[in-house]
């Protein structure tokens, strides 16, 4: 689930602090904890699956409105800020204000199951240097590293979070994603604390691959324990033997790779990627075309298509 990026973690630089903030009145399940230095909030990680679970939606419209199927629960309230859809690459990411957390969320898509360009990406490991500061011999997979760094991502993320702080001040970012989109969320939640000079940038993700050739220092695992769900704090190693690494590979459930905290985490429309997404792009260009909606704050929309820029953007 949530883990540090394991780089530069004397600087500060990317924190998952799932103390800070919570919903009221749920009651949480089982939590094995034996460190008391860190606190696992079930609650607040439920949302934030929840929104790792909406970026997935294909219907570009209702995410737009926030009135998706995946938009409610402890998410219903959220107000969207920007919508990015690359459609040459595969990719979707949103970004906007929960209210109640007081934060900024990124949620980045992860990989689309008949996705051919996204199964590459997932494959490709073969390893770079990070560029950045005081990280001179820093190395990550290459695929991940390339879909976050060398796409419309991380200019237009970084850009949402920038307006998002200049209407609400300096409060807390949260970026998140499943799978693929873990992977990349990670990258993002560095390359944000980096440029905007920030320690208020926390990570979570769910179901995140390898980005070196170790896990992040925390982990945690969820898991049934005669019957019941459980969900384990593992040290900081980040490949604690007694963790998810006690499974032997071959009983591994795929399955559960797409289910966390109840909550379904991949895409609701199994078809090819780019044929989905071209037809929820034209049907979100006809919706913002045929109503002239009036917000407090509009939203930004970027669609990528065939390399081509298309600008919604509705703010300044």
């Amino acid at each position: 689930m949530g883990r540090y990026f394991p780089a530069v973690a004397a600087a500060m630089v990317v924190f998952l602090l799932l103390s800070t903030a919570s919903h009221e009145g749920r009651r949480e399940p089982n939590i094995k904890n034996s460190e008391q230095s860190f606190v696992f909030n079930y609650t607040l990680a439920k949302a934030i699956v929840e929104y790792a679970s909406a970026v997935y939606m294909t219907d570009l419209t209702a995410m737009y409105t926030w009135t998706c199927s995946r938009c409610n629960d402890l998410t219903q309230g959220f107000e969207i800020r920007c919508i990015i859809v690359d459609v040459e690459n595969c990719l979707q990411a949103f970004i906007g204000v929960d209210h109640n957390l007081n934060a900024i969320i990124v949620a980045i898509r992860g990989t689309q199951e008949n996705s051919v360009q996204n199964w590459i990406e997932d494959l490709v490991w073969k390893q770079v240097y990070l560029n950045y500061p005081n990280m001179p011999d820093a190395k990550v997979h290459t695929g991940f590293y390339s879909a976050y760094n060398n796409t419309l991502l991380r200019p237009v993320i970084t850009n949402a979070v920038r307006k998002a702080r200049k209407l609400y001040g300096d409060i807390s970012i949260i970026v998140t994603g499943h799978s693929m989109g873990g992977a990349m969320a990670s990258f993002c939640a560095l390359d944000l604390a980096i440029s905007l000079g920030s320690d208020d940038v926390h990570l979570m993700t769910f179901g995140q691959p390898h980005l070196t050739y170790h896990h992040f220092p925390r982990e945690v695992w969820e898991h049934a324990v005669d019957g019941n769900t459980t969900f384990q704090v593992c040290d900081d190693s980040g490949e604690d033997p007694d963790c998810c690494r006690s499974v032997f590979a071959l009983f591994l459930s795929v399955s559960d790779h797409l289910t966390y905290m109840g909550v379904d985490v991949a895409a609701d429309d199994w078809s090819t990627c780019r044929i989905v997404m071209a037809q929820s792009v034209e049907q979100l260009r006809s919706y913002l075309t045929s109503n002239i909606i009036m917000l407090k704050n509009p939203v930004d929309v970027i669609f990528v298509d065939h390399s081509v820029q298309i600008d919604l953007s509705t703010s300044s």
